[in-house]
């Protein structure tokens, strides 16, 4: 029997799953026409990777295993030129649909049946072979054009997720019980953005607050979700050297007594009209990430004023 908050947890992911579903679903009905726009292929690759990235954090592995052999067959869709017939359209629906059938198990019963899990993953193997198959009989070509490729584009999905478990247990009030949870959501919030430092400082930031008894609940929760919300944002935008602490996450980090870092009280300065001036207060404010990309939004500034 679930607890009433792994059944909160539990209905999140139906409902961002079902959405990612319909995502997909809509794509791989008029594949063989829209095989080419790159910004269709992106959003199905992004749907997959999203329910396989909620699956694998919740335990659920045939989800996950489906999800993400769906993937690997959009990724190559989507890095090669490939004429979809409808014996690929086909293929891809079929995968699709195993995949629907296990959240649809999954909503039903409150949890998968290991056995008739097993029982789909075994009917997927000789779709997903036979996809594979009819996706690299065609001869790599000059690539779609389509966005830049992806960095970390699950976060936001995953995070929303987290965020979400992590606004019950501010709702049911503060007890060491609800904190070491709200702590171990941070470790998961940790995991899901690996390799991008600002991340894991906001992440660490966000940990060493609630790890500060003297942090009520009720001060924690609004300026704790909102940082990682816009943060998780910031980096699927491709901006992840924003993704910083607020000035509040610092004070709340830094507790009673304890020193604010320096770029947490940056977050505003004040530029003096004098160019020069301007330009020392910049390099004293702003670390060397910020300053480029300022160097950078200048320039198109001065392109489009030039116009």
């Amino acid at each position: 029997m679930l607890s009433e908050q792994q059944q909160k947890i539990l209905v999140y992911f139906i409902e961002e799953s079902r959405e990612h579903l319909q995502t997909l679903e809509q794509g791989l009905m008029n594949l063989q026409v829209n095989s080419t726009d790159g910004e269709l292929i992106n959003e199905l690759f992004r749907a997959a990777h999203s329910i396989k990235g909620g699956a694998a954090m919740l335990g659920f592995d045939s989800i996950r295993r489906t999800a993400h052999r769906l993937e690997d067959s959009l990724k190559v869709l989507r890095e090669r030129s490939i004429t979809v017939d409808q014996r690929l359209e086909s293929l891809f629906l079929q995968g699709f649909d195993l995949l629907q059938d296990l959240v649809d198990q999954l909503q039903k019963r409150g949890s998968l049946d290991e056995e008739a899990a097993q029982a789909v993953l075994q009917r997927s193997e000789p779709i997903f072979a036979e996809l594979a198959k009819e996706l690299s009989g065609e001869a790599p070509a000059e690539a779609v054009a389509a966005p830049a490729a992806l960095t970390h584009a699950d976060i936001a999905p995953q995070v929303l997720l987290l965020l979400r478990q992590m606004l019950d247990l501010f709702r049911q009030g503060d007890s060491a019980t609800h904190r070491q949870q709200l702590l171990d959501i941070t470790e998961q919030l940790a995991h899901v953005g690996q390799g991008i430092d600002s991340w894991q400082t906001l992440v660490g930031q966000v940990r060493t607050a609630i790890g500060l008894p003297q942090n009520s609940f009720a001060a924690l929760a609004k300026v704790c979700l909102q940082d990682l919300k816009q943060g998780a944002d910031l980096i699927q935008a491709g901006r992840p050297a924003e993704a910083i602490a607020s000035a509040q996450l610092a004070r709340l980090a830094a507790g009673a007594g304890g020193t604010i870092p320096p770029q947490a009280l940056a977050a505003t300065i004040t530029i003096p009209t004098d160019p020069q001036a301007a330009a020392d207060a910049l390099l004293k404010a702003l670390d060397t990430p910020r300053l480029t990309q300022l160097a950078k939004l200048l320039v198109q500034a001065l392109k489009q004023r030039s116009v």
